[in-house]
Formats: C-alpha cells, sequence, structure tokens
C-alpha cells in the first residue's frame, strides 16, 4: 500500500541530506539548557521535509522534534526528527541522520532513516522486511556476553545520570563493549543491521525513535519501555535488543538498579 510513498521518502531523506552537508558555521541556539542544542538548519530540514512528505501523501499531518509542530489529526502521520544527534552535527562528528517514520491508524507502516556522510539509507516497510542500502539486514543472535551495549546518559537532563551509569557499569561487567554514538536513531539502526545489540536510553522523545525503532522490529529486533510497550505519544524510556531474551535480561538489569535507588 505504501511502497511507493516508501520510494518518495527515499528520495527526500537524501535531500534532506545534501541540506546537511552543504551547510557550514550554522548558528547554535538552546533549547531550555546549555546541552540540548538546535541549530538554524535542523529547522531549514524539517520545513522542507514538512513540505515534501505533505506534498507525498496528501491529508497526512505532521509531528516534528522542532517548533512546537505536533498535528496527529489524520488517520496518517509523520513523525519526523529533521537531524537527530544535533550536537554531533555542530561538532562534524558525521554521525547525525535524518528520521522519518509513517503512522497509519496509530501503527508505524514505515521507517527511513538517512545518515548523509556515510550515505546509509536505512528503510522499513511494513512486513517487507529492513534494508540499508537495498541490502535486507536482520539482528545478530549474539547472547549477552558476546553483545555491545550502545547508552547515553541522559545528556539534556543530568539528574538521573548517575543511575544510568551504574547500569552501564553492571552491564559492562558482562558484555563485550559499550557504544556512546550521540543518535538515538543512528543506534537503533545499528542494532537493527546487528553491529550492535543491546540499547538503553533513559528518556527519548517519539521522534528520536519512531522510523528507527520500526526499522529494528522489522529486522527481527524488539524495542519496548522499561515497564512495558513503547507509546509513540509520549516521551518515554527506551529498551531494544535483538532478542526477546536479552531484553529480558536489560530490562532486569535496569529495574534492579531503578528499585536499588528507590529504597536507599
Amino acid at each position: 500500500m505504501f511502497r511507493n510513498i516508501c520510494d518518495g521518502t527515499i528520495d527526500i531523506a537524501r535531500r534532506a541530506g545534501e541540506i546537511m552537508l552543504d551547510s557550514s558555521d550554522p548558528e547554535v541556539m538552546d533549547k531550555g539548557t546549555k546541552d540540548n542544542h538546535v541549530t538554524e538548519i535542523d529547522l531549514k530540514v524539517q520545513q522542507f521535509l514538512k513540505k515534501e512528505l505533505l506534498a507525498l501523501l496528501p491529508g497526512s499531518t505532521f509531528v516534528g522534534e522542532e517548533e512546537d509542530d505536533d498535528d496527529r489529526s489524520s488517520d496518517d502521520y509523520w513523525i519526523v526528527d529533521p537531524i537527530d544527534g544535533t550536537t554531533n552535527f555542530i561538532r562534524n562528528l558525521q554521525m547525525s541522520v535524518v528520521s522519518i517514520a509513517l503512522i497509519h491508524s496509530g501503527e508505524p507502516v514505515m521507517g527511513v532513516v538517512y545518515n548523509p556522510y556515510t550515505d546509509e539509507m536505512f528503510y522499513a516497510l511494513k512486513g517487507n522486511g529492513s534494508f540499508r542500502n537495498g541490502k535486507k539486514i536482520k539482528v545478530s543472535d549474539r547472547k549477552p556476553e558476546n553483545c555491545i551495549f550502545a547508552t547515553s546518559w541522559g545528556a539534556y537532563d543530568k539528574s538521573g545520570s548517575s543511575e544510568t551509569f551504574r547500569i552501564s557499569e553492571k552491564i559492562y561487567g558482562i558484555c563485550e563493549d559499550i557504544r556512546r554514538m550521540g543518535s538515538a536513531a543512528y543506534e537503533l539502526c545499528k542494532t537493527a543491521e546487528g553491529s550492535i545489540d543491546l540499547y538503553y536510553e533513559p528518556i527519548l522523545h517519539p521522534w528520536d525513535h519512531a522510523a528507527a525503532g520500526f526499522i529494528l522490529t522489522e529486522a527481527g529486533g524488539i524495542i519496548s519501555s522499561v515497564y512495558g510497550e513503547q507509546d509513540l505519544f509520549k516521551r518515554n524510556s527506551v529498551i531494544a535488543a535483538n532478542n526477546p531474551d536479552n531484553l529480558e535480561f536489560l530490562r532486569k538489569i535496569i529495574i534492579e538498579e531503578k528499585e536499588r535507588k528507590t529504597s536507599q
């Protein structure tokens, strides 16, 4: 049903990436704290995506990270992060992505995530699996002791970072290693392709994970919140893994550390 829309979205994501690559020394502004940034290019890319995506699917509405743009009034709406990894973008670390999800009747049906620096185009269409640059991808089959764990320590709100450091330390003692790339969407796509195996973020917004989380599930992975199913209507924790057993391994450690803090 949405195959042509997916092809069109891939083209739009690629053109949005060109805007990122063509920019230099963008104006940087803060969003509430000194650690949470937005640039003029975030705004420019979001405006471009809104115009192009609404034209691609007439009657759809749009939810974007920037400018309080949140219209879910249609049966079909887009959830977009124009630049996931804005701090990386500002510092030219080349791990920033365009993230686009399409929601139909309350459920994700398509996800597109594009890293213009590496020309990695991740995408998935409901029931058709996940792909990177046209090649089908799938999650790994690694057990916890051989897993790479990706996480963040709450850069925008550091009040709970000590808990996340304890969780990271406990998992690090079991798994192979830890990565922190600075882009939730990119890390979840890397989980979908099997480069990463476990993922945890204490707080994310829907635009951070809607597209990549869908790509992960179509690649055979699993995504949730710490205490239940993931909710695309609110900010929440996100845990993800290559299989249900590893997700429960991760969930158990997180809950144990949360409960230990509460009991102290």
